[in-house]
């Protein structure tokens, strides 16, 4: 009997250890296309890093670390040069080298998704000199203390998979003639070659992805044979399989479920402060706009009386104590403390209805139509934060419609302009406030990469001055006090109104530890089994 409960219990360690190799993570949101150079969306970037490497990684606290680059110096204050690592091979077990760079910083000067999110770092460079198979000189139109972590977006690809010869870079003519792959090709995997960890063996959009361990791969050893990330928006469903046990590790739990995670055995979850800020961006630009309207027909978002009044009617400390729990903080600025560039004053929105209302009648914008587009599947308790919104905002007399609709549609929607007020959230990199600035309130600059996200039409004169001079300023002092002056500016335009800062939770079974990351990504060897 007892060597028969000593088979009996080496079988089953056994199922357990062949069943720890493959895990099942459970995903809050579904990439939209497993084309890295898709759409700068987190849970594309997830997948990207699985399956892809960059140049340049950011740790879990968004400090810039070597990625497939082993180092790289600045030569002047316009080149870089870059060393690749040594060895490196593709999933098809083709040499990765200086031409596979050339050929991904040309390839995302043709967009494939939605918006150009990965151009800013090419439409930086004057050119690149190709020194040898793995030495590269990144030379630079104009001084750019942001372009590495610019760099550490932009996922190698492989030029002999796309069917490319030699590549010249040049930004003026989308470097010539170039073969350039639909983001099908990698959906169908015909392109899904990349040089990360794990290899693309199945992806169905907006349901399920399986990855399988490179065993060939450049770094750290994969800790898992197979990895399932699935689709699942409805955190209640996340949740069921997570108790069902089918689901090994969750994003996004809600607030609402730690009670049971804590009081069921064997659960265990990890809550990390995040730098996603969740935030309202105004049509300031047109008149009229599409759905924002006062009694004249005019778009009343174009007054920044009435931006002013939106962000005092909202009480941010009750949605972040109330509604999610503590594990969110109220935002009165743009970038949270301890990134580069952060404001260090003291800047405070009060929660001030009866100011609100005052601002309003002054604006004339008594009667004001407002619809409130958001998504319900993206960010934590993003729906009902959206009605909470809604109902603050119709306390001080705005007759608003929210429009909680499921992200596949949300980001079409509003890269067409199709909205006048939308909630939206985005994750900071280590390049600090800039890489907010850059994007989402600047002066729109296809060449220089500037206000891809400026979908509210925001224009400065002051601010421009400070930004343009700040994201060509060596040094961190001078280049810090021109990204404050240029984030006061903002604050005061109410061009974004700011909500609060996520807090990152996941769930996961206890038998494993789990490392969470200030920039919300999910990845699968940031699970591991306890020793």
């Amino acid at each position: 009997m007892r060597w028969g409960a000593v088979l009996l219990s080496a079988c089953i360690w056994a199922t357990q250890a062949a069943r720890a190799a493959d895990i099942t993570i459970g995903m809050a949101a579904a990439a939209t296309s497993a084309d890295p150079h898709f759409h700068a969306f987190t849970p594309n970037n997830q997948l990207a890093h699985h399956v892809f490497s960059t140049l340049v990684e950011s740790d879990a606290h968004q400090t810039m670390q070597p990625g497939i680059a082993d180092r790289w110096e600045l030569e002047g204050d316009r080149s870089w040069i870059m060393h690749l690592h040594p060895g490196v091979k593709f999933h098809d077990g083709s040499d990765f080298t200086a031409r596979d760079v050339v050929y991904s910083l040309c390839r995302v000067l043709h967009p494939s998704g939605p918006t150009g999110s990965f151009q800013v770092a090419s439409r930086s460079l004057a050119g690149i000199d190709v020194i040898d198979d793995l030495t590269l000189r990144l030379r630079m139109n104009v001084p750019d203390p942001g372009f590495l972590n610019n760099l550490g977006g932009v996922h190698m690809i492989s030029a002999r998979s796309a069917g490319a010869g030699v590549v010249t870079f040049d930004v003026a003519s989308g470097c010539g003639d170039i073969p350039t792959p639909k983001a099908q090709d990698f959906d169908s995997l015909k392109m899904a070659n990349g040089t990360g960890p794990y290899r693309l063996v199945a992806y169905s959009s907006g349901e399920t992805v399986v990855l399988e361990a490179n065993k060939a791969y450049w770094g750290r050893k994969p800790h898992w044979d197979r990895v399932t990330l699935k689709a699942l928006p409805n955190a209640g469903a996340r949740l069921a399989g997570l108790l069902a046990g089918e689901i090994d590790l969750i994003e996004n739990p809600s607030a609402q479920d730690l009670p049971t995670i804590k009081a069921r055995g064997g659960l265990a979850y990890a809550a990390v402060p995040s730098s996603r800020i969740i935030f309202l961006q105004p049509d300031i630009a047109r008149d009229p706009s599409p759905l924002a309207s006062d009694k004249a027909g005019h778009n009343p978002l174009r007054d920044a009386r009435v931006r002013e009044a939106i962000s005092l009617a909202i009480d941010r400390r009750a949605i972040t104590t109330r509604l999610l729990d503590g594990l969110a903080v109220p935002a009165d600025r743009f970038t949270p403390e301890g990134l580069f560039g952060a404001l260090t004053d003291k800047v405070k929105i009060e929660y001030d209805p009866a100011r609100a209302k005052a601002l309003l009648a002054e604006a004339g914008a008594t009667g004001m139509t407002l619809t409130l587009s958001a998504t319900r599947d993206r960010y934590i308790s993003d729906a009902a934060v959206a009605q909470a919104i809604g109902q603050y905002l119709s306390r001080v007399g705005i007759a608003v419609k929210v429009d909680a609709m499921a992200q596949v549609n949300f980001f079409p929607g509003r890269a067409r302009k199709d909205f006048s007020f939308a909630m939206g959230g985005w994750g900071y990199g280590s390049e600090g406030v800039a890489y907010m600035l850059r994007p989402w309130l600047a002066h729109t600059d296809p060449v220089r990469g500037f206000g891809g996200s400026n979908y509210g039409g925001y224009e400065s004169e002051a601010f421009n001055a400070a930004f343009d001079k700040a994201v060509v300023e060596m040094d961190d002092a001078r280049r810090t006090a021109l990204l404050q002056t240029a984030e006061r500016q903002a604050l005061a335009d109410h061009a974004l109104i700011p909500l609060y800062w996520e807090t990152s939770l996941w769930a996961f079974k206890d038998r494993y530890s789990f490392a969470g990351r200030a920039d919300q990504a999910t990845y699968a060897d940031d699970l591991s089994l306890k020793e």
